[in-house]
C-alpha cells in the first residue's frame, strides 16, 4: 500500500526538472496567427518585437542550423516550452520557422491549418504524416521531424516579399 500512495505522490508532485507537456496547439497558433504575419513586409524587428510579446527572448549566441539568412538579417528566439523561433530576411525573401519538443508534424499542421489558409497556403495532398506541406503564390511551408538528438518537429514558412511587401493573400 505505501509504494502505492508513494507513487500517486510521486506522480503528483513532479519537480521542475520534469519535463513538461508543450501546449502545440498555442505555440503553433501564436507562432502562424501573429508572429510569421508580422514578417510580411520582410521586418524581421517587427516579428521580433510580436514574439517577445509571447515570452520568446532572443539568444544572440545562437545561428540558424541551415544557411537560410543569406546575406540578410536574422533573429533566433528561445521559447518558455523548449520551443525555438527563427526569423530572417534577405533579398526579398522572408522565412518563419518554429522547432518544437514533444510535437510530431501531424499535431504542428493541425494547429496551423486554419492560420496558414488565411495567409494563402493551401495544404498539399499526399505528403503522410510525417512531411506535411503547404503552397500559395510565392510562398510554402512544411512541417517535418528535425533529425538532431531530441526529438523536434519544425514548421517552416517561406514567402517573398515584394517591393518590400509581401502580396496579400
Amino acid at each position: 500500500m505505501r509504494w502505492i500512495v508513494s507513487l500517486l505522490l510521486l506522480v503528483l508532485t513532479a519537480g521542475p526538472g520534469t519535463a513538461q507537456i508543450v501546449p502545440v496547439w498555442r505555440i503553433v497558433t501564436d507562432v502562424t496567427a501573429s508572429i510569421c504575419p508580422a514578417m510580411r513586409d520582410g521586418d524581421v524587428d517587427a516579428a521580433v518585437r510580436a514574439a517577445q510579446s509571447f515570452g520568446y527572448r532572443v539568444d544572440d549566441g545562437a545561428r540558424p542550423t541551415a544557411g537560410i539568412a543569406g546575406s540578410g538579417h536574422y533573429v533566433v528566439m528561445d521559447g518558455r516550452h523548449f520551443d525555438r523561433l527563427t526569423l530572417a530576411a534577405s533579398d526579398g525573401i522572408a522565412w518563419c520557422a518554429i522547432s518544437l519538443q514533444q510535437a510530431t508534424p501531424r499535431s504542428v499542421a493541425d494547429a496551423a491549418d486554419p492560420h496558414l489558409a488565411r495567409l494563402g497556403y493551401r495544404r498539399l495532398p499526399g505528403r503522410g504524416d510525417d512531411r506535411i506541406a503547404w503552397a500559395g503564390e510565392d510562398r510554402e511551408a512544411a512541417a517535418f521531424p528535425t533529425l538532431t538528438s531530441r526529438r523536434l518537429t519544425t514548421l517552416a514558412l517561406r514567402f517573398s516579399t515584394v517591393g518590400g511587401r509581401a502580396p496579400n493573400p
